[in-house]
């Protein structure tokens, strides 16, 4: 068994190559949305990555934000619950590219 670091969680990560919905329903700690398909599962706790969320982009460029990169956290960085993600405009509770000269 492999096992995998990520930057969002302090345990090693396991890689699943397909996530068995039937037994057991998780919901993908980087996108919330429920963990299907190729996916990382904590050994240590309930903590879920679907392979997209895995391999995100640590940072990225945005032609709506073009002077400066977007750097993925892995919750939002103000106080409160969720932000607008900067990279697709959406709510997120989770991960969110934000600008990273405002950090």
């Amino acid at each position: 068994m492999e096992l995998h670091h990520h930057f969002s969680h302090e345990h090693p990560l396991e890689f699943i190559e397909e996530h068995n919905l039937k037994s057991e329903k998780a919901n993908c700690s980087g996108c919330g949305e429920q963990a299907s398909g190729p996916s990382y599962s904590c050994t240590e706790c309930e903590f879920y990555l679907d392979k997209k969320c895995f391999e995100a982009s640590p940072e990225v460029n945005h032609p709506f934000h073009p002077n400066h990169s977007l750097k993925l956290l892995a919750s939002p960085p103000y106080i409160g619950s969720w932000a607008i993600c900067a990279f697709c405009d959406r709510r997120c509770e989770n991960f969110v590219y934000h600008c990273s000269t405002n950090l």
